[in-house]
């Protein structure tokens, strides 16, 4: 018995994986994701006949899809294909029509419209308006918001809560930073200063070195001390020795720059900038 053409034919909308309704500007760009995905250049030699078929399925969905008159013809034949009756397909087709009137994330709400960027049915509540004129859903603006935002070397957001375990430092724990780094640095220009005397330097050549070095780490220092970023949630000032204050200990060099009054992250530009 010849197996009919519904049996053989692929389904084009699972290869691509987008939804059966899915706008052409979604379509495109789940094809590119894909093909980076699935192409022979980016596997290994001993899966590059396995990313070559997968390669091969792509394209001819994607040339089937793409194409408005061949989606069309696609369509039909995937749901009147031969075999079916006219009122089976109807019955598959209410079916199919309930299934995708109902919201992606509340299954039990009749969806109201379709997002262009993910192609997935939502209801009233899953609604972000329009972007540029096309309806998008809200995780979908929130993730375009997020790469709106997103700069290069910057790996987190800024809402995400920070894990910071520990007792804060408070202002010991600055008193005792502080004071360890004048410590450090008055070792640094004792080095300084016996090796210049090594190199054959009077003392008062060797003073004059250290004196310069010790100028330079008081700049810093001072710097450090009047140095101030503005949280743009809470809109307040937060210093260099406020961000240690609220730090716990094992972030005692090095604490990650989170407002302490109201928790938000820091973006390296932020801080950078502000400098």
């Amino acid at each position: 018995m010849r197996m009919n053409e519904r049996e053989t034919e692929p389904d084009y909308y699972e290869i691509l994986q987008v939804h059966d309704r899915a706008l052409p500007e979604v379509v495109d760009k789940v094809y590119r994701l894909l093909a980076r995905k699935y192409h022979p250049d980016v596997h290994p030699a001993s899966k590059k006949a396995w990313a070559q078929g997968k390669m091969t399925q792509l394209n001819i969905a994607y040339d089937v899809i793409s194409n408005p008159a061949r989606r069309v013809e696609y369509d039909f034949r995937r749901r009147y294909g031969p075999g079916r009756s006219r009122h089976r397909a109807g019955a598959d087709e209410r079916a199919d029509t309930d299934r995708t009137l109902k919201c992606f994330n509340h299954p039990k709400r009749s969806s109201v419209n379709f997002c262009w960027h993910c192609g997935r049915p939502i209801c009233a509540e899953c609604l972000a308006g329009d972007r540029e004129g096309r309806t998008i859903c809200v995780p979908c603006a929130e993730l375009l918001d997020r790469e709106a935002r997103w700069r290069p070397g910057e790996d987190f957001d800024e809402d995400e809560p920070v894990d910071r375990v520990g007792r804060p430092m408070g202002p010991g724990g600055v008193l005792l930073y502080y004071s360890f780094m004048t410590a450090l640095l008055a070792a640094i220009c004792w080095a300084v200063y016996q090796v210049a005397l090594a190199f054959a330097n009077s003392p008062q050549q060797a003073i004059a070195l250290v004196t310069g070095l010790a100028v330079v780490f008081a700049v810093l220092v001072i710097q450090r001390l009047t140095w101030r970023v503005i949280c743009p949630r809470c809109s307040r000032a937060v210093s260099h020795a406020g961000f240690r204050a609220g730090a716990p200990w094992r972030e005692f060099l090095a604490p990650r720059p989170t407002c302490p009054f109201c928790g938000r992250r820091f973006r390296p530009s932020e801080m950078t900038g502000s400098e």
